[in-house]
């Protein structure tokens, strides 16, 4: 879940960009001009940078819930039900992250989930 990560990096960016865009528009305003062109580039750069990272992002997202939501149909037309621990593996991701993903997804499409030892849990379609 690696866009979660990339989506955290767009708002630190965010954050410089703008304490970049403040501080020109504190050099613009007080006694300090010759630093106002490098605090707009500052704000400039990281604005623009926020925005890559930010389009990354939301596109490993997408990708990340195509995969998720294909493996998720394959998995209940073969089996009828979908165990944590082997759609985290069938996915490459940590079985809390695959807990968090179909617990979600549980909420959302009223699956019945069923608790197993060892953290594992199987899902469900139905109510």
């Amino acid at each position: 879940m690696t866009h979660r990560l990339v989506l955290m990096l767009s708002a630190i960016l965010m954050m410089f960009a703008i304490f970049g865009l403040v501080m020109w528009i504190g050099a613009i305003e007080g006694d300090n001009e010759s630093a106002a062109f490098g605090n707009m580039m500052l704000g400039a750069v990281m604005s623009t940078l926020m925005i890559i990272t930010l389009i990354v992002g939301m596109r490993m997202r997408a990708r990340m819930n195509l995969r998720i939501e294909n493996l998720l149909t394959e998995l209940f037309q073969r089996d009828g039900s979908v165990q944590a621990a082997s759609f985290a593996e069938r996915m490459g991701i940590s079985l809390d992250d695959a807990r968090d993903a179909l617990d979600k997804r549980s909420r959302d499409r009223g699956w019945l989930r069923t608790e197993f030892a060892h953290y594992d849990a199987q899902y469900t379609q139905g109510q």
